[in-house]
């Protein structure tokens, strides 16, 4: 997770939302990444991003992908509007998952953003074309969603793209409809682990 400076709205247009994810595609394929990155999930919001990521061997590799890919869009950006400074606020924030059931849930919160953003409802999210939802809730490929290395659990939905795609659907909108969305989510993601209270717990004291 990552937000603009300042919190403003550099990635409010059409133009600038693409213009980030040809940096995250060129990040992924840059020599210092050596293909050890994946991404999962994302998400692109007006002054914010999502993504759910992994990676091989070591968070060396997820270093070099995220310092790259922020670098090329900085400058990118700074020469298309013709002016110069920070773009992002800070450093991206990365929380550490601990399995597949919480990966899980931090998928479909990265994609429920225009949802709690109030911009799609969940019957016409699969308009949003910024976001991985429409891949795997409908199957709707594009330049952005060939991206996306698909995680286990979700190949594990169905035999066929059809019936995995109809239960994630289900299993999504069981997410939206689960009351302790809006209190506990919002304050889960803040968090630098996201798992079980003993996990968590356990990378807390390895941290200290």
């Amino acid at each position: 997770f990552w937000r603009c400076h300042n919190k403003e709205f550099y990635l409010s247009s059409a133009h600038n939302k693409n213009l980030y994810m040809q940096s995250v595609k060129d990040g992924l394929s840059h020599s210092s990444t050596m293909g050890k990155v994946k991404v999962h999930s994302f998400c692109v919001m007006s002054n914010h991003y999502h993504q759910l990521t992994s990676y091989g061997e070591s968070s060396f590799y997820l270093s070099n992908y995220m310092r790259h890919a922020h670098s090329l869009f900085g400058s990118r950006y700074n020469r298309a509007h013709k002016r110069s400074g920070k773009v992002a606020e800070s450093r991206p924030k990365t929380s550490l998952i601990e399995d597949a059931t919480h990966e899980m849930r931090v998928h479909f919160y990265i994609e429920a953003n225009p949802i709690r953003a109030g911009l799609f409802k969940f019957e016409n999210l699969k308009l949003y074309k910024y976001s991985s939802f429409r891949f795997y809730a409908y199957g709707i490929e594009d330049e952005l969603t060939s991206l996306l290395e698909i995680p286990s659990w979700y190949e594990e939905l169905g035999e066929t793209p059809r019936e995995r795609q109809r239960q994630y659907r289900k299993l999504f909108r069981q997410y939206l409809e689960d009351s302790g969305e809006s209190r506990v989510d919002r304050d889960l993601y803040k968090r630098a682990f996201i798992g079980s209270l003993l996990w968590t717990a356990q990378h807390e004291v390895r941290i200290k």
